[in-house]
């Protein structure tokens, strides 16, 4: 498990679940905040960066490790980025669930 998905699994505390329900909820929460991310991401990159970034994301990038080193490289604050979209999803999640 990357540090990321280990993070939002301690966030929103999916050790309380039964496991292939907990990875179930990490992929569709990694998701979640993987599209928040890219869209406060894109904006910030460069016309020859955003031309890099197309051919990553239409290469065989599986499981999004290259696009993520790549984003985390040329964003600035990437890091912070991906931790506040986290919380905000969590944050949403809590206000909807009372």
């Amino acid at each position: 498990m990357n540090s990321i998905k280990k993070d939002l699994f301690d966030l929103f505390q999916l050790d309380k679940m039964p496991p292939e329900k907990a990875n179930e909820m990490l992929e569709r929460l990694a998701s979640l905040v993987f599209q928040a991310v890219l869209v406060r991401s894109l904006p910030l990159l460069s016309e020859e960066d955003l031309t890099e970034y197309e051919r990553i994301t239409t290469s065989e990038d599986e499981d999004g490790a290259t696009l993520f080193l790549f984003l985390s490289q040329k964003v600035p604050e990437f890091n912070k980025i991906v931790t506040e979209e986290a919380w905000l999803l969590r944050k949403g999640m809590e206000e909807k669930l009372g």
